[in-house]
């Protein structure tokens, strides 16, 4: 889950990658980035399987050659994505499809969506790599892989987007994380991954996880204390592992499968025994596992009926739109920071003429500061004409992703990303400061989320003001009984604010000098 405080540089824990940066030792080096990344990987792949919800036309036949001719030993995970059985799916169900999207980088988003649409678009896959040659993180650079016969190729158009044709198939992505003189070599990942993909029948998503020595080891000595809050199994299992497969839909029925095979066969029906037990311990009732089969000694099958299925899908799912939140929040608070950094002040809450009337909304203000795309889009507004006027009004139906909470609504061009602005907020008056906030950056809301029916035009001036009379309100509205906030130093929290009471305002106001809980 989450964590309750993160920063702009991210989570404030003393991990295993800070160790590693720490101490110079290339062994602890190696463990942390591996265990660093088995932990995202499998946390990445299972929010894509999220973006399914209900039962799907079976997909042709598996054939992982597309993809294993660019599969080297740096390859730990692979995402295969049948769009055809996609575009079958009920218009509520490819919703979830987006969601996972958008936690995709740029050039991985705008190759796949044509895939998507196009009636001839064939399989696509998806893979992660660990690199040494690479600081990206991992989860949010993958390769994409089609086929080069494909009618529609993917572009890049967008960093660290690149794009090269490998024998039969087209590459997209960060083509640093590729050895791409040693692509089409046999190794043992490429082994992996065709027995893995093999073992698994027809289905619309499918996944494949290669876990060699050094990653088995890493999960020993480190563990995945993250996966086993969303998927119910004692991740130390995985330490024997060498290659887990899964699918959703499989057969085209409501539900999950996963293919367990073990390293070593010394001890395998030991281990797959352990696996077994521990997945129906950890299944609340009465969600139990449906079916449960031996392949062969090394290999366990395990499929999830509908039920057992739905809610993992459903947990799944809504981890996903918590880290798409976390994400699009964490660019808006650096992007802000940025702002103050250029301009010594924070942006106003409105853009307005001289005169004073209100033309447009702090968002279009801080656009220079998200990104290349979003720069784009802010030369070709005219800043000294309102958001509706002939030249403006269009640019309002392209509003970035970012400035949308609920990654799985489709919120068209209307905000639920929104600033405390009035007086003795954190945006107080035309030229806000930093320094104006007496009660510490970190005491105070920058940011905010609101419910849909607060949320407006993103372009358009004008914000939900918070009062102690309206905050439950105001705040919140996509996530339950939580609510996600930021805090001047970009720190993000997530809160209960019903369960915070009357000290909640005590955060919105910069020099209240409250109590703070």
């Amino acid at each position: 889950m989450p964590t309750t405080d993160q920063s702009l540089a991210g989570s404030r824990h003393f991990d295993v990658a800070t160790l590693a940066r720490t101490r110079k030792t290339p062994g602890i080096h190696l463990l942390a980035k591996v265990a660093t990344f088995a932990r995202r990987s499998i946390l990445f792949t299972l929010a894509t399987i999220a973006s399914l919800a209900v039962m799907a036309t079976p997909a042709g036949a598996v054939d992982p050659t597309t993809v294993l001719s660019v599969v080297d030993e740096n390859a730990i995970v692979v995402v295969r994505i049948d769009p055809q059985s996609f575009r079958q799916l009920p218009n509520a169900e490819k919703a979830y499809l987006r969601l996972a999207g958008n936690s995709l980088p740029q050039h991985a988003r705008k190759a796949i969506e044509p895939l998507l649409q196009s009636e001839q678009g064939g399989e696509a896959f998806l893979l992660l790599s660990a690199s040494e040659t690479s600081e990206v993180p991992f989860t949010r650079d993958p390769i994409l892989v089609v086929p080069a016969a494909s009618d529609q190729l993917p572009t890049a158009d967008a960093d660290p987007g690149q794009t090269k044709r490998v024998g039969s198939v087209i590459i997209t992505g960060n083509l640093a994380r590729l050895n791409v003189d040693r692509l089409g070599e046999p190794s043992e990942a490429q082994d992996a991954f065709r027995d893995a993909f093999s073992a698994l029948g027809p289905a619309p998503l499918q996944f494949a996880v290669y876990l060699n020595s050094d990653r088995r080891r890493a999960i020993q000595e480190f563990g995945l204390a993250e996966l086993e809050s969303l998927f119910p199994i004692d991740s130390s299992q995985l330490a024997e592992v060498d290659w887990v497969s899964g699918a959703a839909y499989p057969g085209g029925e409501a539900g999950l499968e996963f293919v367990f095979h073990v390293a070593d066969d010394a001890d395998a029906k030991v281990t797959l025994d352990a696996i077994r037990e521990s997945i129906q311990s950890r299944l609340p009732a009465p969600f139990q596992i449906e079916s449960s089969e031996q392949g062969d000694d090394r290999t366990l099958r395990i499929k999830l009926g509908p039920q057992a299925g739905s809610r993992q899908l459903q947990a799944w799912s809504s981890e996903a739109k918590r880290k798409i939140a976390d994400s699009r929040l964490r660019r808006i608070a650096l992007g802000i920071h940025n702002y103050h950094s250029a301009y010594r002040r924070l942006p106003s809450p409105v853009i307005a003429d001289d005169q004073g009337r209100p033309l447009l909304s702090w968002r279009v203000a801080l656009l220079p500061f998200l990104g290349k795309d979003e720069y784009r889009l802010y030369q070709k507004f005219h800043l000294d004409e309102p958001w509706d006027s002939p030249h403006n009004r269009p640019l309002a139906d392209q509003m970035p992703d970012v400035f949308a909470i609920d990654a799985s609504a489709s919120m068209e061009n209307r905000s639920d990303i929104v600033i405390p602005a009035g007086e003795g907020l954190f945006f107080d008056g035309d030229e806000p400061k930093f320094g104006d906030v007496i009660d510490g950056l970190s005491n105070t809301i920058m940011v905010f989320e609101t419910p849909a029916e607060h949320a407006d035009i993103w372009s358009k001036p004008g914000n939900p003001t918070p009062t102690p009379a309206n905050l439950t309100e105001v705040l919140g509205g996509h996530f339950g009984d939580q609510a996600v906030v930021v805090h001047g130093d970009g720190s993000i929290h997530w809160i209960n604010p019903k369960a915070i009471g009357k000290s909640l305002w005590g955060r919105f106001t910069r020099h209240g000098k409250e109590s703070f809980d």
